[in-house]
């Protein structure tokens, strides 16, 4: 008796052990743009999940997945960027298990650009703690033609306040992309843009957040995006304020 408890015990912490949990829609959408994009979806994808603070285990180790493949072979600007963001994304994670790598890839025959974004993320972690991440461990073609077990999530019934892609206006967190909300809720009912008062701050070559644009969403709220700087055309969110009240108008 005492033997088949033990026994009964030990399966089920095994299966504890084992189980993942299915992606939700934003982490889903990093997943696709590093497994099936280019460099220009890769580092869009490294980019918001620097920006946003990710620390979804699965998703970074598919991040380190896509570096281990590409470090090596980046040539050009577009890629050896993609490959510093995958870096810097990595690194903020503050995740032990993958300093290893990071230190690797520092101190790998690379462009310097790589070299130096990954060895200021590798001096920035942890020292390696639990089980490291180990290169080839992460079937990205699974994850590329969906079969993998958490490679989707499973079908569930939207919320009210979803659109059809299953992502709702709680999923947007401060640090995504303006492009990239739109693409998981759909446009917003209407906007509208103000300058802030670092317009007429003297010296602000850069021109960081100097307007803002905010999204009215009827009946869940808003979302105030700024401009990171005068000479990008990406604005990423600043505020997200749900309200089921919201006309959707200014």
């Amino acid at each position: 008796m005492k033997k088949g408890f033990l026994v009964s015990v030990s399966a089920f912490c095994l299966l504890g052990s084992t189980t993942t949990f299915a992606l939700d829609a934003v982490e889903q959408r990093y997943v696709d743009q590093l497994t099936q994009g280019g460099a220009a979806s890769i580092r869009s994808a490294a980019e918001s999940i620097y920006k946003t603070g990710m620390r979804n285990e699965e998703v970074l180790d598919v991040a380190a997945e896509v570096l281990v493949q590409r470090y090596q072979i980046a040539a050009g600007r577009s890629e050896t960027d993609a490959v510093a963001w995958l870096c810097k994304a990595i690194g903020n994670s503050g995740n032990g298990r993958y300093t290893e790598l990071l230190s690797q890839v520092a101190n790998g025959d690379v462009e310097r650009n790589i070299k130096s974004h990954c060895g200021k993320a590798a001096k920035n972690m942890p020292q390696a703690t639990g089980k490291k991440f180990v290169a080839g461990s992460v079937n990205l073609e699974k994850y590329r033609k969906g079969n993998n077990e958490t490679a989707k999530p499973k079908p569930q019934k939207a919320p009210a306040n979803s659109d059809s892609k299953g992502a709702s206006f709680s999923d947007i967190r401060v640090g995504m992309s303006m492009d990239e909300v739109n693409a998981l809720i759909g446009q917003p009912s209407s906007t509208f843009a103000h300058q802030t008062g670092k317009a007429f701050i003297p010296f602000n070559f850069k021109g960081g957040d100097t307007v803002r644009q905010v999204a009215l969403y009827t009946g869940k709220g808003r979302i105030v995006f700024s401009q990171e700087n005068a000479y990008t055309s990406v604005w990423r969110v600043l505020e997200v304020t749900e309200n089921p009240n919201e006309t959707g108008y200014p």
